[in-house]
């Protein structure tokens, strides 16, 4: 029996950027914001949290490199970018399919490579017996241990914490399988789920 529940454990993980890494794209909040027309900034501000669908906002759009890129620095397959994952084309076709129930993708030209923003609009649920809540001076900042109810991973690849925070982004094994099968580049799979570096 204990066999069978071992086989049955879904393995997650932190995503976290790749150390010294650069977000590929120029592009602020307000540049964001502005394709979406976003005048106030509220959207883009709440919808890490609220999950709200931006492609039927979204206009296929251009914007230049990061001047680190510019200067010769090779552009990561899957990368960072705020709250979000940005992907080359090639990520673009290996993992549409696995994350198309997870989030939408954004066109975004970037320079000269087409990418994707990826957003992802799945929380999973966490395990509130396991998970520990972390406080500083009697407030709350954070957890000290994340884990998530197993039955709340069976769909999910790519997702969020609410208890860890929106700007944190969650994997299973199936994305990173994706992700070491093509030999990507740009992004780190931590064991450690409330850590914070």
């Amino acid at each position: 029996m204990e066999d069978e529940l071992m086989e049955k454990t879904i393995t997650v993980y932190r995503l976290k950027p790749v150390e010294n890494s650069y977000e590929v794209p120029d592009l602020d909040l307000f540049g964001f914001a502005e394709i979406l027309g976003d005048e106030d900034l509220s959207l883009v501000r709440r919808q890490p949290r609220t999950n709200e669908s931006l492609l039927n906002k979204w206009t296929p759009s251009r914007c230049e490199l990061a001047s680190e890129y510019k200067q010769g620095l090779p552009i990561p397959d899957v990368s960072f970018w705020g709250s979000y994952l940005l992907l080359s084309e090639e990520a673009y076709n290996a993992f549409k399919n696995l994350l198309a129930d997870a989030g939408e993708f954004l066109a975004l030209q970037v320079g000269y490579v087409q990418m994707y923003i990826f957003v992802p609009l799945q929380f999973a649920k966490e395990d509130t017996s396991k998970t520990l809540r972390h406080y500083e001076d009697g407030f709350e900042c954070g957890v000290e241990t994340l884990v998530f109810e197993q039955s709340s991973l069976a769909d999910k690849s790519v997702f969020k914490s609410e208890m860890y925070g929106t700007h944190g982004l969650f994997a299973t094994g199936s994305f990173k399988e994706g992700y070491n099968k093509h030999d990507f580049t740009g992004i780190e799979f931590d064991k450690d789920l409330a850590g914070i570096f």
